[in-house]
Protein backbone atom coordinates (compact mmCIF):
# COMPACT_ATOMS: atom_id res chain seq x y z
CA UNK A 1 0.00 0.00 0.00
CA UNK A 2 1.18 3.50 -1.02
CA UNK A 3 0.78 6.98 0.99
CA UNK A 4 -1.65 9.27 -0.88
CA UNK A 5 1.63 11.62 -1.73
CA UNK A 6 3.15 8.85 -3.39
CA UNK A 7 0.28 7.96 -5.91
CA UNK A 8 -0.39 11.84 -6.28
CA UNK A 9 2.98 12.14 -7.38
CA UNK A 10 3.00 9.25 -9.31
CA UNK A 11 -0.26 10.71 -11.23
CA UNK A 12 1.36 13.95 -11.57
CA UNK A 13 3.91 12.66 -14.30
CA UNK A 14 0.77 11.97 -15.84
CA UNK A 15 -0.87 15.09 -16.32
CA UNK A 16 -1.22 15.92 -19.98
CA UNK A 17 -0.30 12.82 -21.22
CA UNK A 18 -2.19 10.91 -24.01
CA UNK A 19 -2.81 7.34 -22.59
CA UNK A 20 -3.42 4.85 -25.30
CA UNK A 21 -6.39 4.90 -27.78
CA UNK A 22 -8.93 3.31 -28.12
CA UNK A 23 -10.94 2.55 -31.53
CA UNK A 24 -14.55 0.72 -31.88
CA UNK A 25 -17.15 0.37 -34.20
CA UNK A 26 -20.35 1.86 -34.12
CA UNK A 27 -22.27 -1.47 -34.45
CA UNK A 28 -26.41 -1.30 -34.61
CA UNK A 29 -26.59 -4.41 -32.32
CA UNK A 30 -24.34 -2.90 -30.19
CA UNK A 31 -26.57 0.80 -29.77
CA UNK A 32 -29.82 -1.52 -29.48
CA UNK A 33 -28.45 -3.15 -26.35
CA UNK A 34 -27.28 0.23 -24.95
CA UNK A 35 -31.06 1.77 -25.60
CA UNK A 36 -32.84 -1.11 -24.30
CA UNK A 37 -30.46 -1.25 -21.24
CA UNK A 38 -30.81 2.42 -20.76
CA UNK A 39 -35.21 2.23 -21.17
CA UNK A 40 -35.28 4.89 -24.38
CA UNK A 41 -37.11 4.03 -27.55
CA UNK A 42 -36.64 7.06 -29.22
CA UNK A 43 -36.32 6.07 -32.86
CA UNK A 44 -33.51 8.41 -33.29
CA UNK A 45 -30.92 5.57 -31.89
CA UNK A 46 -32.09 3.20 -34.93
CA UNK A 47 -29.25 5.99 -37.14
CA UNK A 48 -27.29 7.33 -34.10
CA UNK A 49 -25.97 6.36 -31.11
CA UNK A 50 -27.46 8.20 -27.93
CA UNK A 51 -24.62 10.25 -26.43
CA UNK A 52 -23.63 8.40 -23.34
CA UNK A 53 -23.27 5.22 -25.71
CA UNK A 54 -19.58 6.66 -25.74
CA UNK A 55 -18.22 5.40 -22.70
CA UNK A 56 -19.79 1.71 -22.94
CA UNK A 57 -17.99 2.18 -27.07
CA UNK A 58 -14.86 2.96 -26.28
CA UNK A 59 -13.68 3.56 -22.65
CA UNK A 60 -9.50 4.55 -22.12
CA UNK A 61 -7.21 3.53 -19.79
CA UNK A 62 -6.32 6.57 -17.89
CA UNK A 63 -2.83 5.64 -16.67
CA UNK A 64 -4.82 4.58 -13.52
CA UNK A 65 -3.23 1.40 -12.75
CA UNK A 66 -0.97 4.10 -10.88
CA UNK A 67 -3.13 4.64 -8.24
CA UNK A 68 -4.18 1.07 -8.04
CA UNK A 69 -1.92 0.55 -4.97
CA UNK A 70 -3.91 3.10 -3.07
CA UNK A 71 -6.49 2.26 -1.09
CA UNK A 72 -9.40 -0.38 -1.85
CA UNK A 73 -11.52 0.59 -4.20
CA UNK A 74 -13.02 2.99 -6.87
CA UNK A 75 -15.80 5.78 -7.24
CA UNK A 76 -17.10 7.21 -9.74
CA UNK A 77 -17.64 11.40 -8.92
CA UNK A 78 -19.13 12.39 -12.11
CA UNK A 79 -18.98 12.73 -15.92
CA UNK A 80 -19.82 15.95 -17.86
CA UNK A 81 -20.15 15.67 -21.93
CA UNK A 82 -19.61 18.35 -24.55
CA UNK A 83 -21.12 17.11 -27.79
CA UNK A 84 -20.17 18.34 -30.56
CA UNK A 85 -21.28 16.19 -33.74
CA UNK A 86 -23.90 13.14 -34.04
CA UNK A 87 -22.47 9.54 -33.48
CA UNK A 88 -23.53 7.20 -36.60
CA UNK A 89 -24.51 4.19 -36.82
CA UNK A 90 -20.99 2.87 -38.91
CA UNK A 91 -18.84 5.43 -37.29
CA UNK A 92 -15.37 4.54 -35.72
CA UNK A 93 -15.07 6.14 -33.13
CA UNK A 94 -11.43 6.61 -31.37
CA UNK A 95 -11.14 7.40 -27.78
CA UNK A 96 -8.03 9.43 -26.31
CA UNK A 97 -7.65 10.17 -22.90
CA UNK A 98 -5.40 12.19 -20.40
CA UNK A 99 -5.17 12.85 -16.98
CA UNK A 100 -5.70 16.62 -16.07
CA UNK A 101 -5.22 16.63 -12.57
CA UNK A 102 -4.94 14.82 -9.17
CA UNK A 103 -5.48 15.93 -5.98
CA UNK A 104 -6.94 14.27 -2.22
CA UNK A 105 -9.36 15.20 0.29
CA UNK A 106 -9.87 13.94 3.77
CA UNK A 107 -12.43 11.21 4.11
CA UNK A 108 -14.07 10.00 7.55
CA UNK A 109 -12.52 6.51 6.50
CA UNK A 110 -9.09 8.25 5.41
CA UNK A 111 -8.03 10.45 2.74
CA UNK A 112 -9.63 10.30 -0.89
CA UNK A 113 -7.79 10.63 -3.95
CA UNK A 114 -8.99 12.45 -6.90
CA UNK A 115 -8.44 11.84 -10.71
CA UNK A 116 -9.77 14.38 -12.89
CA UNK A 117 -9.55 13.27 -16.46
CA UNK A 118 -10.40 13.94 -19.74
CA UNK A 119 -11.32 11.63 -22.85
CA UNK A 120 -11.47 13.27 -26.48
CA UNK A 121 -13.61 10.96 -28.69
CA UNK A 122 -13.04 11.77 -32.89
CA UNK A 123 -14.54 9.79 -35.50
CA UNK A 124 -13.23 8.05 -39.20
CA UNK A 125 -12.49 11.28 -40.35
CA UNK A 126 -10.94 13.23 -37.71
CA UNK A 127 -13.60 15.02 -36.59
CA UNK A 128 -13.92 15.49 -32.65
CA UNK A 129 -17.35 14.00 -32.25
CA UNK A 130 -17.25 14.84 -28.31
CA UNK A 131 -15.17 15.57 -24.83
CA UNK A 132 -15.74 13.62 -21.46
CA UNK A 133 -14.49 15.63 -18.93
CA UNK A 134 -14.92 12.86 -15.30
CA UNK A 135 -14.23 12.68 -11.71
CA UNK A 136 -12.60 8.75 -11.01
CA UNK A 137 -12.42 8.92 -6.42
CA UNK A 138 -9.43 6.29 -5.25
CA UNK A 139 -10.48 5.30 -1.65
Amino acid sequence: MITTAEAIDRLKTRIGVDGPESTALVEAGHVRRFVEAIGDPNPRWTREAPPTFLVALAPVSLHLSDAEDFGKGWLNGGNRFEYLAPVLIGDEITAKGRVVDVYDKAGASGNMLFIIFETDYTNQRGERVARLRGTMIRR
